[in-house]
């Protein structure tokens, strides 16, 4: 199923495919830079898509070329006081909301993505990258902080500040041998490849997807008994759920005839 999203954007191309809601940066003349208008745009789609349930998992993607160019320079240096305080607050708002988004996301990275840029989707669930991509935390060349926290995620200390103190660039294949992208894809194959991952996650249904969003974002900050404890009243809850009784009998059907999904899905990755 494919729905063009009614709402008009400047900066964005949105649509919703197969329970993914697409978010396309669309300011070829900054490319991609986040400045007032994207910021504001991009807080606006994700509220709008939060609570909706067509969209069970969100894509956010630039184009073949090249994802974000970072921070609007230009926006950073002609504010000055209450008014760069502003922006500030308006990409806080924005990297929060992309931070605890509700629902899986997935950031499709091409080209060179510099400080904020790898932000944003060091920021989202998983990352999938052109084999023409570059990640650097390159803030530090402007005298300013790249985002830690974002990179300590997905790689491990020494790395994350390595790239912190030095702003040096690395590669998409040294990028998934750190960890900072899950999968490398050919160029060309960038937007079929992450919509194909994102359109595995939205199957599940949005209230599937809510959930287990949820237990990713909390579980990790807890102690391992904690955790297991949370985790297992998640399930609990699911177990009582309507949406556990129709998965249930579909998936042992589906077992039975030996057409399990994860299997059909192995047996192509390993043609």
């Amino acid at each position: 199923m494919y729905d063009i999203s009614m709402t008009a954007y400047r900066y964005l191309l949105t649509s919703i495919e197969d329970g993914v809601g697409i978010i396309q940066l669309n300011h070829p003349e900054k490319r991609n830079a986040l400045g007032w208008e994207l910021h504001e745009e991009l807080i606006g789609v994700l509220a709008a898509w939060a609570y909706d349930d067509r969209v069970a998992a969100v894509l956010l993607i630039g184009n073949e070329d090249y994802f974000c160019a970072g921070w609007a320079l230009d926006v950073l240096q002609g504010t000055q006081g209450e008014e760069r305080n502003r922006f500030t607050d308006l990409a806080l708002r924005f990297m929060t909301d992309l931070y605890d988004f509700r629902k899986p996301t997935v950031a499709a990275v091409a080209g060179v993505a510099p400080g904020y840029g790898m932000d944003v989707a060091n920021m989202c669930d998983i990352t999938i990258a052109s084999a023409n991509a570059a990640f650097g935390s390159t803030q530090v060349k402007y005298a300013m902080n790249g985002f830690y926290h974002g990179m300590l995620r997905k790689v491990n200390t020494q790395r994350a500040r390595r790239m912190f103190f030095t702003g040096d660039p690395i590669d998409a294949q040294e990028a998934l041998r750190v960890g900072l992208v899950d999968e490398v894809v050919p160029v060309g194959a960038l937007r079929d490849a992450a919509l194909t991952l994102a359109k595995q996650i939205a199957e599940s249904g949005a209230e599937l997807t809510t959930v287990l969003k949820e237990v990713a974002l909390r579980a990790q900050n807890m102690d391992h008994i904690g955790a297991t404890a949370y985790e297992l009243r998640v399930t609990q809850d699911l177990l009582q759920r309507g949406l556990f009784e129709r998965r249930i009998d579909e998936g042992l059907k589906r077992l039975k005839a030996g057409r399990s999904r994860a299997t059909e899905r192995f047996e192509r990755s390993t043609r």
